[in-house]
């Protein structure tokens, strides 16, 4: 009994010097406390969004274990993966539906808070961050499925070093550094892009993104991860067929984020002026938002 005793105030006194030990950390600065009225749902939504931006860290930290940066065998260490490596089916499909929901949410977030006027009363910072994030956000998503290199990654690396090329003056310069000089030097790039360059990118805008006061739901959370398991376990991912350049590429179609500017390149107007222009226009609309309109009212309704 005495034993028992003496190992339990061992324990509670490790336990207090370990919480008197954080009083000089940043962690004791953060202020739980429960929310006094209601707090609708979307207002979840920015931060289930940064909750699969940490989903997709962990699953892709997994995930370089196995994946070789090289073009003859980029295609065939995702199969290795899920086909040979114990659970690197489950883990690769999380990171897909993670990297899908995490657009979704990005995108539902910004609807949110256009349509709750919160651009509005000194949250100009928070809304072009977002925005910017929100960019950010496709191209990381598109950096990842690239670097199998498909027959349909192919497809969209062509269209978009094309795209890229077409832009004038400045073009050549950014094609060349963002794609390489060929296939090869492609895959490595791209893979920089996607598991560092962007990721550090991201971090740095969420470091202004986030607002002083964050909501955090805990079941929300438990749920918005428990249905990507359960996704990760039903819907598995299809690897595509490998890229051969002596074979021609079968019909394909574009990640569903994607579709629109498609949509527009098949008008058949100029490149540049589809592919290029017009997105860059809509982006530059959204940053000028919160500056354009001025109206103290918040809901969409009364505007």
């Amino acid at each position: 009994m005495a034993v028992s005793l003496k190992r339990q105030n061992g324990l509670l006194t490790f336990i207090y010097w370990i919480w008197n030990e954080l009083d000089r950390t940043i962690f004791t600065a953060i202020k739980f406390s429960f929310p006094s009225r209601f707090v609708s749902p979307f207002g979840f939504l920015g931060m289930l969004t940064f909750i699969m931006f940490i989903t997709l860290g962990v699953t892709g930290a997994l995930l370089m274990f196995y994946y070789e940066p090289i073009m003859t065998r980029s295609w065939d260490s995702v199969a290795f993966i899920n086909n040979d490596v114990p659970f690197g089916f489950h883990i690769r499909n999380l990171h897909y539906h993670g990297s899908n929901a995490m657009v979704m949410l990005a995108i539902l977030h910004m609807y949110y808070q256009y349509f709750s006027g919160r651009y509005k009363i000194r949250n100009e910072i928070l809304w072009v961050t977002g925005v910017i994030l929100g960019t950010v956000t496709i191209l990381e998503a598109f950096t990842g499925y690239d670097i199998i290199f498909s027959e349909r990654a192919e497809l969209a690396i062509s269209i978009a070093a094309s795209l890229t090329n077409s832009i004038p003056v400045a073009g050549p310069m950014i094609r060349e550094l963002a794609f390489g000089a060929g296939f090869h030097d492609f895959v490595l790039r791209f893979y920089a892009q996607h598991v560092f360059i962007l990721p550090i990118v991201m971090l740095g805008l969420m470091a202004v993104h986030f607002p002083r006061f964050l909501v955090f739901d805990v079941p929300m959370v438990m749920a918005i991860c428990g249905a990507m398991c359960l996704a990760g376990g039903v819907f598995p991912v299809d690897l595509g067929f490998k890229f051969e350049p002596t074979v021609p590429p079968g019909i394909t179609v574009p990640e569903w984020y994607l579709t629109g500017l498609y949509a527009f390149l098949r008008t058949q107007y100029d490149k540049f002026l589809t592919g290029v222009l017009w997105p860059a226009l809509f982006i530059g609309i959204l940053l000028l938002t919160p500056f354009l309109d001025r109206y103290k009212k918040f809901s969409w309704k009364d505007r």
